[in-house]
C-alpha cells in the first residue's frame, strides 16, 4: 500500500519494485492471462472497426483526398470506441488465415452500407453532367479536391444541395444506427456474395439513372424547346448567328428553371435521403442470403 503523503511517481515506482520480486515464472503467467483476457476484445474490435471503416473507405466525402488518413483512422477508432459497448459480438476464432478473412468480409459489409450513398450520389452527379452539356456547360469543369478529377459545376451544385440535407436530416446519425442493427441481419463472419447481391447492386444502378434523369428532366426539356426555337428562328433570319446566340439563352433558360424547379428538386432529394434506409436494408439482405 502507498503512503498517502507520497507523490504518484514514487507510489508507481514502489509498485514496479514489488512487482519485479515476483519470479520470472509468475510474472510471464500473469502477462499470458492478461493477453488471453484481452484478445478476444481486441479481436472483436477489429471486427467492429473493419466493418466501420468498410462504410467510411465508401462514403463521398469520407473517401476523398481532401480527408488526411490520419483523421480517417481517427474517426474509425472513435466510432469502434463509441460503438463497442452497443454491439454484441461473437468470439472469434484465432485461427489467423479466419480472422482475416472474417475481417475482409466484414469490410464488404460496410462498403455495402457505403455503396447505397455513394449511388445516391452519383445520381446527382449524372444530373449535373446531363444539365452542364446541354447548357453550354461542357468545357467549364471545376477541379473536385474530393475526388481530384474535374467536374460538372452543376454536379457540384447538386452535391452540396444532397450534402446538406443529408447532414439536416441526420442522414449520419442513420448510417452510425445502421453500423449497429447491421449485427441483427448479418453476424460477424456472416457475410458472403450470393446472386441476389449483383441483382440488387443492378436495381440500385437502375433507380441511380432514374433518379439522375428526373432531376435533370425540367432544364432537359426547356432546352430541348430553346433549341428548336433557336433552329426555327435560324430558319427564318438567317441573318442572326444562332451558335453564338445559343449560349447566353440556354444558360439562362437553364438556370431560370433550376430556380423554378429548386422546391421540387429539393422534396425529391428529401424522399430519396428518407429512402436510404430501405436501401441499405436491401443490400444487407442480401448479402446475409449467402
Amino acid at each position: 500500500m502507498c503512503i498517502r503523503s507520497m507523490t504518484s511517481k514514487l507510489c508507481g515506482v514502489s509498485d514496479i519494485r514489488i512487482v519485479l520480486q515476483y519470479p520470472a515464472s509468475t510474472r510471464r503467467m500473469a502477462l499470458t492471462q492478461t493477453i488471453q483476457i484481452l484478445l478476444p476484445e481486441f479481436q472483436g474490435f477489429l471486427v467492429l472497426i473493419s466493418r466501420i471503416g468498410g462504410l467510411l473507405a465508401a462514403l463521398p466525402v469520407l473517401s476523398g483526398r481532401t480527408v488526411p488518413a490520419k483523421v480517417k483512422l481517427a474517426l474509425v477508432l472513435t466510432l469502434g470506441v463509441l460503438l463497442a459497448p452497443l454491439v454484441r459480438l461473437p468470439v472469434v476464432p484465432y485461427d489467423p488465415v479466419v480472422l482475416a478473412a472474417g475481417l475482409v468480409s466484414e469490410m464488404v459489409i460496410g462498403l455495402a452500407i457505403g455503396l447505397a450513398v455513394r449511388l445516391f450520389f452519383g445520381a446527382l452527379e449524372l444530373a449535373g453532367e446531363l444539365i452542364g452539356v446541354q447548357m453550354g456547360f461542357g468545357v467549364v469543369q471545376l477541379f473536385d479536391p474530393t475526388t481530384a478529377e474535374q467536374t460538372p459545376i452543376i454536379g457540384q451544385y447538386f452535391t452540396l444541395l444532397a450534402t446538406l440535407l443529408f447532414l439536416s436530416l441526420n442522414g449520419h446519425l442513420l448510417l452510425v444506427a445502421t453500423i449497429i442493427s447491421s449485427y441483427e441481419s448479418i453476424p460477424a463472419f456472416g457475410a458472403s456474395v450470393p446472386g441476389e447481391m449483383g441483382e440488387a447492386i443492378l436495381r440500385l444502378s437502375q433507380n441511380m439513372f432514374i433518379l439522375g434523369l428526373k432531376l435533370a428532366a425540367p432544364v432537359l426539356v426547356i432546352i430541348l424547346l430553346i433549341n428548336i426555337l433557336l433552329a426555327l428562328l435560324g430558319r427564318a433570319v438567317s441573318q442572326i448567328n444562332v451558335f453564338v446566340l445559343s449560349f447566353p439563352v440556354t444558360i439562362a433558360g437553364g438556370l431560370a428553371v433550376m430556380s423554378l424547379s429548386a422546391p421540387f428538386v429539393t422534396e425529391l432529394l428529401v424522399r430519396e435521403i428518407e429512402r436510404l434506409q430501405f436501401t441499405i436494408d436491401e443490400l444487407l439482405r442480401a448479402l446475409g442470403h449467402g
